[in-house]
């Protein structure tokens, strides 16, 4: 039997370049009758009925004369695969023979060449992002110390277990009488806000918050909800804005009213700037003078500098987002916090959304257990910062342009070739710095820059 054989290719050995080549002519002479039939069945080649069976008859011998055609067609078009898997076998063995010594020779030089990012241990330090990329094996690890310590972890439905004993915490932390726990921060922010807006089906937002740009229209489609983009570049609409926005639904040719506004603090697509505290009261004044409820989309929320006051923030809204998975070490989740009247409707949607999760005291262990060591722990991160970037600018090298309102980001001033050597110089550390553009780099405070004491950081800045 030949090396190009039906019964070779079942047993998987790899053909040669001329086997490939010599079953390629074999395949299309023997599909030839059926390209022909089904050309002249479809329409889109002429040819008399009698002519295309003498053809199939003859290329088919052995066959009995009398069988019709498209028996014969059959016949070819078996023989047709078999030509074919010997086709993709030779074709496999050829693009092997060349593409095998190309990834090797990538991955040659990919091993010579320094990593962009450090490696995910307990060592690196991440001065870009809220939080360390997550790590698996370690979350993995600390799920198992928490159920351990506490047996009675198992919810129904998000009912009882980690994801009540986690609602508390946050509630208590927050200032709100109740907390719901919700898959994503998405569907926590809609459902808020189609809560607040009741029959009023009109909200304002920033237009650069999550909720306008990054959740694919989901209030409009979803809940009918109009929303008005105010602060289109900016973190914070202007108190003008809210009246204006408001007396133009409220008084315009056909009338209709404000029923929520939803404030996004901080704005992550605003360099991290929050709405600051003062103009948050103004707005809340406003709003509720002509019957509008407050929604806090408050992702970032617990990121905000020691001297933040969460929960006086948060008392001025009738609810507040919170994401448990930005840097609370949970691998998906939020909490959605408000009066228990709100929060019962938004549990109540949570089901027809389809948001309900049968167990959710995975995520709700994790960020329950991180809450209590996470608060001290930031904002000994920010003092940390505060002072590499006072030695900085101390430094002559540097200087900082963060906002008066920033959360967790600082942004700092440098030439390129200082910033291009410092991140180099991060990078064989296991330190990820920010990419300089536009003449400045962004420091985020994180958890991870406690990992190493402000001064090698500065050594890795001025070398």
């Amino acid at each position: 039997m030949g090396t190009c054989s039906p019964r070779s290719a079942r047993t998987g050995s790899i053909r040669s370049r001329a086997c490939a080549r010599g079953s390629s002519s074999a395949r299309r002479a023997a599909i030839e009758p059926l390209r022909e039939w089904t050309e002249a069945r479809s329409g889109t080649r002429s040819r008399p009925a009698h002519r295309l069976g003498a053809i199939a008859r003859d290329s088919a011998p052995g066959l009995d004369r009398r069988a019709d055609v498209p028996s014969i067609i059959g016949v070819h078009f078996r023989r047709a695969l078999v030509h074919r898997r010997h086709f993709l076998q030779g074709s496999l063995a050829a693009t092997l023979a060349t593409t095998l010594p190309a990834i090797a020779s990538a991955q040659d030089r990919s091993a010579s060449a320094p990593p962009e990012f450090p490696p995910i241990d307990e060592r690196s330090v991440w001065l870009v992002g809220d939080s360390a990329p997550p790590d698996p094996v370690a979350m993995s690890a600390r799920l198992a110390e928490g159920v351990r310590a506490d047996a009675d972890v198992r919810d129904r439905y998000e009912v009882g277990g980690a994801v009540e004993s986690m609602e508390r915490a946050f509630a208590a932390l927050l200032g709100k009488e109740d907390c719901a726990f919700f898959a994503t921060g998405t569907l926590a922010n809609n459902i808020a806000v189609r809560v607040l807006c009741g029959e009023h089906r009109r909200a304002l937002v920033q237009a650069e918050s999550h909720l306008y740009r990054d959740e694919s229209d989901a209030a409009q489609r979803l809940s009918g909800i109009n929303l008005i983009p105010l602060a289109a570049g900016r973190a914070s609409p202007a108190l003008a804005e809210v009246r204006a926005a408001i007396d133009a639904s409220e008084n315009g040719p056909y009338p209709m009213k404000i029923g929520a506004m939803s404030l996004e603090s901080p704005v992550r697509r605003v360099d991290g700037e929050m709405v600051p505290l003062p103009l948050v009261r103004e707005i809340a004044t406003l709003a509720r003078s002509h019957g509008a409820r407050l929604h806090l989309d408050g992702a970032r929320l617990l990121l905000a500098p020691p001297s933040f006051d969460i929960a006086a923030y948060a008392s001025e809204f009738d609810t507040v987002y919170v994401s448990l998975y930005k840097y609370l070490g949970a691998p998906f989740g939020a909490v959605l916090a408000g009066r228990v009247a709100e929060i019962a409707q938004a549990r109540e949607l949570r089901r027809v959304f389809g948001g309900s999760l049968y167990q959710g005291w995975m995520p709700a262990v994790l960020a329950r257990d991180a809450l209590p060591a996470f608060m001290p722990a930031i904002a000994r991160a920010h003092r940390a910062a505060r002072e590499l970037v006072g030695a900085l600018v101390a430094s002559g090298k540097v200087r900082e342009r963060s906002s008066p309102n920033a959360s967790n980001i600082f942004w700092l001033e440098m030439d390129e070739a200082f910033a291009a050597a410092a991140f180099e110089r991060g990078r064989a550390a296991g330190v990820r710095l920010g990419r300089w553009n536009g003449g400045r780099i962004p420091l985020y405070v994180n958890e991870t820059i406690l990992r190493r004491p402000v001064g090698e950081y500065l050594g890795l800045f001025l070398g």
